[in-house]
């Protein structure tokens, strides 16, 4: 190389624009492989089911806006229809939940229950995508919501 052109090179910058616009093409590619095949995307729910247990005792369908309970079951639960939805008492030898069900929002929540002295499930959000649930351990009560399930591209 020419003594002019070393001296060139030690006087230019380290990096020009277009020695680094590629690195953040490479990055932009990778950020954005990441969020599609990593992230999975939730399904609005078509409705819930709720065990005692082990035991699935009643289910809810938003599009026919109909609850099945377990016959053996119908004793322990109160439904009562109020604000665009339903709040629903389910009473078991272990305790008492009450939880609402909005048709509007397609969500249901816990609102109260007499499991300990924090209710720890009443501070659980409401369900409203699928595979979320709300479960008051103490009470053996899980309310789950269904629907066409999460759909992720990466499974295993």
């Amino acid at each position: 190389m020419k003594k002019k052109g070393v001296e060139d090179v030690k006087k230019s910058k380290y990096f020009t624009l277009w020695d680094i616009i590629p690195y953040f093409c490479v990055l932009a590619v990778a950020v954005t492989l990441l969020l599609v095949f990593l992230l999975p995307e939730k399904d609005d729910i078509s409705g819930f089911y709720v065990e005692y247990g082990d035991k699935s005792v009643l289910t809810y369908d938003f599009a026919e806006d109909k609850f099945d309970i377990e016959e053996s079951f119908f004793e322990n639960v109160d439904l009562e229809a109020e604000n665009g939805g339903y709040t629903v008492t389910i009473i078991t030898s272990d305790g008492k939940n009450v939880f609402f069900v909005d048709k509007e929002k397609r969500t249901v929540k816990m609102v109260d229950a007499d499991c300990s002295f924090s209710k720890d499930c009443t501070y659980m959000p409401a369900i409203g995508e699928s595979g979320d649930s709300i479960i008051c351990v103490p009470h053996k009560l899980k309310i789950i919501a269904k629907g066409d399930g999460v759909s992720s591209p990466v499974t295993g």
